[in-house]
């Protein structure tokens, strides 16, 4: 599936960015081979945003690890956004951790893609006027561990236009500076979204392929974006035993999807992570939950009050790989909001996890010891 726009001669750019001429240079008849001349600038047609693109301090494009660059996908359907207004931390709500989508050994997390709807509109006057990321929805997509997000529109920021909610005097480009300022790498100008979201709608699994000119120094690249589907894999129990033992890697992505989970109060994330039949011991609390229905209805509890994480640390993490369990353990900093009224506390622990192989293959979470640091 190709998902992006062909470069040509006055095409579309960002306002203010070096218009496309594609000349011919050289011909058979003339020189005796075809070369074409290119005039483009780094973020013309289908691009990738490096984080040096909004500050000179943070990395070019040549700096980032190839594994940012593809990855299976996470699609989320917004075309009811009106245009020229924001997509809102409640459009995205449901995405799901990044590392969720880790297939093992050599897999990247996945990529989160943002269909507006908007190619449509490329080539128009319209197309300015396109939907963008507020910051908290920017916050979010951090927070749930995306490191690349792509949209089929000019950018993650609203673009100064006549009518627009931001003046071209005032603008300034929050979802560029959260999403850039931890690494996130922003894909603009993506079209043809609408394969990957059948495929994936089909139960298809969908791997994308987003890799920029390498250009020492850059501040972003024109791409060529494809993607192709993936037979959906049933797990099988001669493919992956329950014996079979586990890998750090699939210890570490199973401890980061129960991380990142409870770090964006994701309910249903993070108790997919546990295995029915899970036990606690949670020290802090006057009497641990016998099951996991008993914990979830503590969590429920909690949020009912007005408990929300605002800052969760994880340090120290240790991994003993023990065939097939493991035993993942790490000092956890969390500050939380407490009360509806925003009270805030700190708590300081010590979180031992112990992960198993079940039979179908997955890896679950089927013990949590908390106690107090460093006890």
């Amino acid at each position: 599936m190709d998902l992006s726009v062909p470069l040509v001669t006055g095409m579309p750019v960002y306002p203010g960015d070096p218009e496309v001429r594609v000349e011919s240079a050289l011909t058979v008849a003339g020189e005796g081979a075809n070369v074409l001349s290119l005039a483009i600038g780094t973020h013309s047609g289908t691009h990738a945003d490096a984080p040096l693109h909004v500050s000179d301090s943070w990395a070019s494009l040549d700096k980032l690890p190839l594994e940012l660059f593809s990855g299976t996908a996470e699609l989320v359907d917004l075309r009811g956004v009106e245009y020229g207004r924001p997509i809102t931390a409640a459009h995205l709500s449901g995405i799901a951790p990044a590392a969720a989508a880790s297939a093992g050994p050599g897999h990247p997390a996945r990529l989160l893609l943002l269909r507006t709807g908007f190619a449509e509109a490329w080539g128009t006057e319209g197309y300015l006027k396109h939907p963008w990321l507020d910051a908290e929805a920017a916050q979010l997509i951090v927070d749930r561990g995306y490191r690349a997000v792509g949209l089929d529109a000019l950018s993650v920021d609203p673009t100064p236009h006549a009518g627009a909610v931001v003046s071209a005097a005032a603008h300034d480009f929050p979802a560029h500076d959260i999403l850039a300022g931890n690494g996130c790498i922003i894909v603009e100008n993506l079209t043809g979204l609408e394969q990957v979201h059948e495929a994936l709608e089909s139960g298809s699994g969908v791997e994308v392929f987003l890799f920029p000119l390498s250009i020492p120094g850059a501040d972003g690249a024109p791409i060529r974006a494809v993607a192709r589907t993936l037979a959906a894999a049933e797990p099988t129990a001669s493919a992956r035993p329950v014996d079979h033992d586990l890998s750090l890697r699939e210890v570490q992505d199973a401890a980061d999807r129960l991380i990142a989970a409870f770090a964006a109060c994701d309910t249903e994330s993070y108790f997919a992570t546990f295995s029915p039949d899970a036990t606690f011991i949670f020290h802090p609390e006057a009497e641990s939950p016998a099951s996991r229905s008993d914990y979830r209805a503590l969590w429920d509890g909690w949020l009912a009050s007005g408990w929300q994480v605002l800052e969760c640390s994880s340090q120290d993490q240790r991994i003993q790989l023990l065939g097939p369990t493991a035993v993942f353990s790490h000092r956890v900093v969390t500050t939380a909001r407490t009360d509806a009224d925003g009270g805030r506390h700190t708590s300081d622990e010590r979180e031992t996890i112990v992960f198993s192989r079940s039979g179908d293959g997955r890896v679950w979470c089927v013990h949590e010891h908390l106690s107090l640091f460093p006890g």
